[in-house]
């Protein structure tokens, strides 16, 4: 790993650390990550759970369960003091989780491998699907995905 990738919350109760290699980097256009982040769209950093170390404020998230539109089961994690969203997950401690990008320090290297649900996605957003691997719902095979992001990404290069 190149640099230390670090994050939290807006009010800095919530820090954690990322100690391993993402899987990948994507654009989520459904209407849950439209709610989330108050915005057009989210962006999903999935990493393995191992790799996320948290220095502080782990005992001041909250989570709450709800289910995708493909009726998967994804539990929220956000900072009880300020609302910020730090990572999705099916609940599973063995599976990866979604950390929001966002709440990175530094989100200059960032990258999206793909735009996921754009069926979803606002009609004045313009995507140039020529550069993009783009996916009207959930790509069929995500580890296609990852391996195209390892091979386009050097983690935390800025």
């Amino acid at each position: 790993m190149a640099t230390k990738v670090t994050g939290g919350c807006q009010c800095g109760t919530v820090r954690y650390e990322l100690t391993g290699e993402p899987q990948m980097l994507y654009v989520c256009h459904c209407l849950d990550c439209q709610k989330q982040s108050s915005s057009a769209f989210g962006m999903s950093l999935i990493v393995d759970p191992e790799n996320v170390k948290f220095q502080r404020g782990e005992d001041s998230l909250n989570t709450w369960i709800t289910r995708g539109e493909d009726g998967s089961i994804k539990k929220c994690a956000f900072c009880r003091n300020c609302g910020t969203r730090i990572f999705h997950g099916t609940g599973n401690e063995e599976e990866p989780v979604s950390i929001k990008a966002g709440s990175l320090d530094d989100t200059r290297w960032l990258k999206p491998i793909a735009h996921i649900w754009l069926r979803s996605s606002q009609p004045w957003l313009s995507i140039n699907r020529d550069q993009s691997h783009c996916f009207e719902k959930e790509p069929d095979d995500e580890n296609e995905l990852a391996r195209q992001w390892k091979t386009q990404r050097n983690f935390g290069d800025s």
